[in-house]
C-alpha cells in the first residue's frame, strides 16, 4: 500500500515507502524522510499507538524534518498498511507484545540505521511508548534517547468505579483512625484501575486459555468512527477532523476495537514495566511527557514510574488530552518545547 494523499492531510515532500519483513514474515508498511535545512542533528523513528497509521503522522514529520531531524515511521503489525493478523482485517489483535519488540527492532535495524546517519532518537507515544520502554536493554546499543508520550502503563479508572469503591475508602480510614491515607496518586485524576486489574486482565488471560483469544473484547466493534463530543483522544477539532476524514477516505488504514489476546498481552507488558525492580534496570536516557486530562491511560501510573526511574525524567502538560501529538497548539508547543531541550543532547 502506497502512502494515501489527501487534500487537507498532504504527504510530506520526498517521501520513500515500502516494506521490510519481521522474522516471522509478517510484513510491516514503512517511510522515511530526509531532514530539512543546513543543519542535521540525526534520525528520529516515530512509534505509533494502537490503531494508528503513518497518514495520521504527517504533521509530527514535517514538525521533526523543518527541526533538522531525517524521519522514519511505520505501521504496528495489526493495524494501518501493515499485514493484518485475523480473518477480520478491523480486529486490533496480537498475542504477545514481544511480536511488536521484533517489528521494532526489524525497522531499526533495516531502515533507520541502514539509511540514516546518527545519532538515533525515538519518539513513541501511548502503546508504542510501552513497547519502546519494555524493550530498552536491547535498544540501548541502538538509539541515544527517546521522548515518550502518554506511555501505556495502565488504564485509569472510571468515573463510575471511583464512586463505586469511594465508601470502602472512607470505611478503611475510619477504621484504620486515618492511619491509611490514600497516596497521592489515588487522590488524582486517572489512578489506575484495580477492577481492570483484579478482575478483567485474568479474565482475558482465562478466555485465552479457551481459544478465544482472537474475538473482540466484550462490548468491542468494528467501527472506526466517534463524534468529535464523545472522544477521548484530542480537544483540537481541526485535527481530530483531519485524520478521520484519511480514515473515511481509506478506511483499509483503520482497526476498531481490540481482542481479548491484545488486551492480555498489553496486561503482561504493563505488569512487567510496573514491577519495582524494572524502573531501576531501565538505563535508555528518556523523557516521558504525560497529558494531564489523559482518560484513555493512567497519569498517575506514568508518574510513579518516573519516580522510580533514574533514566527518565517526567514532564506533565496540564489539560492536554491523551493524543498531545495531536492537540491544540499550546499543548502541542509545550510539548516541542521539551523534546528541543532534550534532543538532541549537550552531545548533539
Amino acid at each position: 500500500m502506497k502512502l494515501i494523499d489527501h487534500p487537507d492531510n498532504p504527504i510530506p515532500a520526498d517521501a520513500v515507502c515500502g516494506y521490510v519483513k519481521a522474522s516471522d514474515g509478517v510484513r510491516l508498511r514503512y517511510a522515511h524522510w530526509p531532514a530539512l535545512g543546513p543543519v542535521r542533528h540525526g534520525t528520529v523513528t516515530v512509534l505509533q499507538g494502537r490503531a494508528e497509521f503513518i497518514e495520521k503522522y504527517f504533521e509530527v514529520i514535517s514538525d521533526l524534518r523543518g527541526r533538522g531531524f531525517a524521519v522514519i515511521t511505520f505501521d504496528w503489525r495489526g493495524q494501518g498498511g501493515s499485514d493484518r493478523l485475523t480473518r477480520n482485517p478491523r480486529k486490533g489483535h496480537v498475542s504477545d507484545f514481544g511480536q511488536y519488540r521484533d517489528d521494532l527492532r526489524t525497522v531499526l535495524k533495516q531502515v533507520s540505521l541502514a539509511e540514516y546517519p546518527g545519532p538515533h532518537f525515538a519518539l513513541a507515544h501511548s502503546t508504542g511508548g510501552a513497547i519502546l520502554l519494555s524493550d530498552t536493554a536491547r535498544l540501548r546499543t541502538m538509539l541515544d534517547r527517546a521522548v515518550i508520550t502518554a506511555p501505556l502503563l495502565a488504564f485509569p479508572r472510571s468515573g463510575h468505579e471511583g464512586r463505586l469503591l469511594a465508601p470502602l475508602r472512607f470505611l478503611r480510614k475510619v477504621l484504620s483512625l486515618g492511619r491509611h491515607e490514600e497516596d497521592y496518586s489515588e487522590r488524582r485524576m486517572g489512578a489506575p484501575s484495580t477492577a481492570i486489574e483484579r478482575f478483567a486482565f485474568p479474565l482475558a488471560r482465562l478466555l485465552c486459555l479457551l481459544g478465544l483469544g482472537r474475538t473482540f473484547i466484550p462490548g468491542g466493534k468494528a467501527e472506526l468512527h466517534v463524534s468529535f463530543e464523545t472522544n477521548l483522544q484530542t480537544s483540537d477539532p481541526a485535527r481530530f477532523k483531519r485524520f478521520n476524514e484519511v480514515l473515511r477516505q481509506s478506511p483499509e488504514l483503520g482497526i476498531g476495537a481490540p481482542t481479548i489476546g491484545w488486551v492480555k498481552a498489553a496486561a503482561n507488558c504493563m505488569a512487567q514495566l510496573n514491577a519495582r525492580e524494572f524502573g531501576p534496570s531501565m538505563k535508555l536516557p528518556s523523557l516521558i511527557v504525560a497529558a494531564g486530562h489523559d482518560r484513555i491511560v493512567s497519569t498517575p501510573a506514568i508518574e510513579d514510574f518516573c519516580s522510580r526511574t533514574a533514566a527518565a525524567g517526567y514532564l506533565e502538560i496540564p489539560g492536554a488530552a491523551h493524543e498531545i501529538l495531536m492537540e491544540k497548539d499550546r499543548y502541542r508547543d509545550q510539548l516541542f518545547a521539551a523534546f528541543d531541550a532534550f534532543i538532541p543532547g549537550k552531545d548533539g
